[in-house]
């Protein structure tokens, strides 16, 4: 459904400044104190509807108090989950959101996006002002659409038809009452505003923190999954339970991020007149056995260390 986006490498500014053009203001976060980013975001009108695609390889992005304050425009974003994972809240609804799934987020109250690794969204942006005088006090942020949801699969064949050519008036009318209609059903399903996608809800919020918390700390060689459960006020088996909606484990994604964190430093190396050792490098992101990085590197990117620093990936 989403467009062809090449993202690039750009400022964390730049992008804050081309998504705030598009879908208002929001407050990006990076993650690691990063000030360069992997995005892209675009906007199109298809088919009668404000569409922005965004992709991006953040830690976070939120609007709060302040973000709203600046942006007096009233809409609401119906969010679908194209590639990677993320986390949503908004008031007291989180989700996590898997490709395929979609979210109704309302501009006007305060709302979080998590995400854990590269990720892109789809984004129609709708009136609120209409959607409030359709569906009165059953609007609220933070509904949930879970892909395997038959109305979620009627909103994604209108969104891709409405994506896929061009409409004249007549039928870009008929397509809008289609998705408000769509919308409609699931806001009142069961005479409820909000539906959340897991029965668990302790568990995504346990994740948001551990990722957070790995994110920060796996240059600590020291760091375990037993440590990460004790600084977490969880137990071992809980935060194995967290990882297991990603598909993952404590262990496997703190190793990925000392791996990505090893990569960063081979590539800046590329640029630096006195090349830091291979093995200052491994101990400098977490590992303590220069052996198992050499090895463990070499069977995740198919090349050792060194080759990797001179451009010999892949």
């Amino acid at each position: 459904m989403l467009i062809t986006l090449s993202p690039t490498s750009l400022p964390v500014d730049q992008f804050r400044e081309e998504l705030n053009a598009i879908c208002g203001a929001f407050e990006v976060l990076p993650g690691a104190d990063r000030s360069v980013m992997r995005g892209a975001v675009a906007h199109e009108v298809r088919g009668g509807f404000d569409v922005a695609h965004v992709a991006k390889d953040a830690q976070c992005i939120r609007r709060g108090r302040s973000e709203i304050a600046r942006d007096s425009a009233e809409h609401c974003f119906l969010v679908v989950q194209e590639e990677g994972r993320a986390l949503m809240s908004q008031h007291e609804s989180v989700s996590m959101l898997r490709p395929g799934d979609m979210v109704l987020i309302d501009s006007t109250e305060p709302s979080e996006f998590t995400f854990f690794g590269y990720s892109r969204q789809l984004s129609v942006h709708l009136p609120r002002e209409q959607l409030k005088s359709r569906f009165g006090d059953a609007l609220r942020g933070g509904l949930h659409l879970p892909r395997t949801d038959h109305t979620t699969l009627a909103i994604a064949a209108v969104l891709a038809k409405a994506l896929q050519t061009q409409h004249n008036a007549l039928q870009s009318g008929c397509l809008e009452e289609a998705l408000y209609g769509l919308l409609g059903s699931m806001l009142f399903a069961d005479g409820t505003a909000v539906r959340r996608i897991d029965a668990d809800v302790g568990h995504a919020q346990l994740l948001a923190r551990a990722v957070a918390y790995i994110d920060a700390s796996h240059a600590d060689s020291g760091l375990t999954p037993a440590r990460m459960a004790a600084d977490l006020k969880t137990s071992s088996r809980q935060l194995q339970r967290a990882f297991a909606t990603l598909g993952t484990t404590p262990t496997e994604y703190l190793l990925q991020q000392r791996l990505a964190s090893a990569c960063r430093a081979l590539l800046q190396s590329r640029a630096t007149e006195g090349k830091p050792l291979i093995s200052t490098i491994a101990y400098g992101v977490g590992f303590n056995d220069l052996s198992y990085f050499n090895r463990i590197f070499r069977a995740t990117f198919g090349c050792t260390p060194s080759q990797y620093a001179v451009g010999g990936a892949g």
